[in-house]
């Protein structure tokens, strides 16, 4: 039989090759576009992302520029020490690594032993170590475990002056005061240590870079530091013995405007944070407004001798305590609440204290004019002053003043409210001469490069201003002296200087209207007091509501401020007056009121 032919034709399939190349055009295609995506579009993170991940990199902290007083000493410094680290996952020899750091940090082995069989890198082995322990650490030269610098605040006067220095937080970060208000300048910049690492993550020891840190810029205060601590002393032992809601104190240089110390009660103690109570942060200084009683008198009595509504010498009925103003319908009377005066002289009122007589000259001068005098006081605004929390104070509202409400009120300290910073250096422009100076408490910004050193500018401050002429100044300035030789402040004469001041006794706002028993008690004093000659310091004390005694301001502030000026003045050296021949009774300015009547005491 012969053979069948099974051949079947085969017949051209282009569909195929088609498909076939279409597939492999799509996979080139791919291809094509991975290679676009990772070595172009990527290309830049991917390589840092290799790059991330065949280094190290470490931060070198930067020590934190130090904080000094007015001559030099040391009030705030970086204390530096050393870290010990591990990464347990690259040490080679684990062993060897727990034997010798126990030996050398007198640590257990058994919890160096457990510290390093975890499989977590970053390990904090030991905090605050010498400089000889690290030294030895670093000669071992152990894998995996790194010797690392670290900086501790410390401040060497302890609580001294913390309303002003501040405190560092655990971040590095000032927290309060000069620490917070120069933390830029103070922290400096870090340095960086980067190791180059193989695929298993183990640090090369021959490959690496390092960038040292720099250190941050110094600040020098104005501050005093024996000075501060004579306020300090002499401001808490009063707290103790009326125990008020809050206090305050400032001395300053009237000739330089300089803050030489700043005190606040409740305070704080920045190397003790936890037991920081959020309260004590605040700086009464310049957070606390308050109404300045009579320590306006002297402020506003010049002001209308500048005006030549009055003089030092003009005789004014004081109407024996009660005096009724009237303004077209309106009328308002003032009383005296302890007593009362006939007629005296201003610079009597002065001394007085009397608010019927300060009044009188307040209804004589415009409004317009009025307000001008409280800017030009300082009051209604911020310094801008170097420390955080300043407050501005308060003036009557924007509307027209009138002589039957702020002409009556503003005069004797009411109706309005200051900062004691605010009337410190209000006070301090009629000891300079009529010349009002902002205040500073920065003396000096530097920063240390190797052996050269570069000042940074200063916080900028306000211009300078003339309130009163030299001889309205010292005219005034001679009319307070006058509140401690014979008015309310006569128990706070200084032994050896003459001064010249003012108490304050205002009553507190409470629900609406002024309590009788809450009271804010204030003195602000000067010296020397004596005519051609320049006062050294200033010093006001403001005590808020004691609750122990009452609040007059002859009773609470005007002993702190004594102590405070005589001890300082001491210290400074400053020489005393020659003794004198007791002085005749003043004959001028006499008044039909016997000395013998009771004082107000404001």
């Amino acid at each position: 039989m012969p053979a069948t032919d099974t051949h079947v034709p085969i017949t051209a399939q282009p569909w195929r090759t088609g498909l076939t190349m279409l597939v492999f055009a799509g996979l080139f295609a791919y291809v094509a576009f991975r290679l676009q995506v990772l070595q172009i579009d990527e290309s830049k993170r991917l390589a840092e992302m290799g790059e991330r991940q065949r280094t190290r990199t470490w931060t070198i902290m930067a020590p934190r520029g130090g904080l000094y007083d007015a001559d030099g000493s040391p009030l705030a410094v970086s204390a530096g020490t050393w870290n010990i680290t591990a990464d347990p996952v690259y040490m080679d020899d684990r062993l060897r690594a727990t034997v010798e750091l126990s030996r050398i940090l007198d640590l257990s082995r058994e919890d160096l032993r457990k510290e390093f069989e975890l499989p977590r890198n970053g390990r904090t082995i030991a905090r605050g170590i010498t400089d000889d322990q690290a030294t030895q650490v670093k000669t071992l030269k152990l894998g995996g475990v790194y010797v690392r610098r670290e900086y501790t605040r410390r401040y060497p006067e302890g609580a001294l002056a913390a309303h002003t220095l501040g405190f560092v937080l655990r971040d590095g970060k000032g927290g309060a005061g000069i620490e917070q208000v120069f933390d830029g300048d103070l922290a400096g910049t870090p340095g960086k240590e980067i190791v180059t690492v193989d695929a298993l993550g183990k640090p090369s020891l021959t490959d690496a870079e390092s960038i040292p840190a720099q250190g941050g810029a110094h600040v020098q205060l104005t501050i005093s530091a024996p000075l501060q601590r004579i306020l300090e002393e002499a401001l808490m032992a009063q707290v103790a013995a009326c125990k008020p809601l809050s206090a305050s104190a400032v001395l300053v240089r009237p000739a330089t405007g300089e803050v030489v110390a700043m005190a606040s009660w409740p305070t704080f103690d920045p190397t003790d944070l936890s037991k920081l109570d959020v309260s004590a942060l605040r700086n009464n200084v310049l957070t606390f407004p308050y109404e300045p009683g009579s320590t306006m008198k002297p402020l506003f009595a010049g002001a209308a001798v500048a005006d030549r509504l009055t003089t030092f010498n003009e005789m004014i009925n004081c109407e024996k305590g009660a005096w009724t103003y009237r303004e077209g319908r309106a009328k308002r009377t003032i009383h005296e609440k302890t007593g009362g005066h006939g007629i005296l002289s201003v610079t009597d009122g002065i001394a007085l204290s009397d608010n019927i007589l300060m009044a009188k000259l307040g209804v004589r001068m415009d409004p317009e004019r009025m307000e001008e005098w409280m800017r030009l006081f300082g009051f209604g605004r911020t310094f801008g002053f170097t420390l955080p929390g300043e407050e501005p104070g308060m003036l009557p509202r924007a509307k027209k003043w009138t002589r039957i409400n702020e002409g009556m009120s503003l005069p004797i300290g009411h109706g309005f409210m200051v900062t004691p910073l605010q009337l410190a250096m209000a006070h301090a422009a009629v000891a300079n001469g009529g010349v009002w100076l902002p205040p500073r408490i920065v003396k000096r910004l530097w920063t240390v490069d190797g052996e050269r050193e570069r000042d940074l500018p200063l916080p900028a401050t306000p211009e300078p201003r003339r309130i009163y002429t030299p001889d309205v100044a010292a005219a005034l300035q001679e009319a307070m002296t006058h509140t401690l030789t014979e008015g309310t402040a006569k128990s706070a004469e200084l032994d050896g200087y003459t001064a010249a001041g003012k108490t304050g006794t205002a009553e507190k706002v409470v629900n609406g209207r002024y309590s009788n028993g809450d009271n804010i008690g204030s003195f602000v004093c000067w010296a020397p007091a004596e005519p051609q000659m320049r006062p050294e310091l200033l010093c006001l004390v403001v005590i808020d509501d004691p609750s122990i005694g009452k609040g007059f301001g002859s009773v609470v502030a005007a002993p702190v401020v004594q102590q405070v000026l005589q001890k300082s003045l001491e210290h400074l050296r400053v020489p005393k007056r020659p003794v004198a021949e007791p002085e005749k009774p003043r004959t001028s300015g006499t008044t039909t009121t016997p000395r013998t009547t009771p004082r107000i005491r404001r």
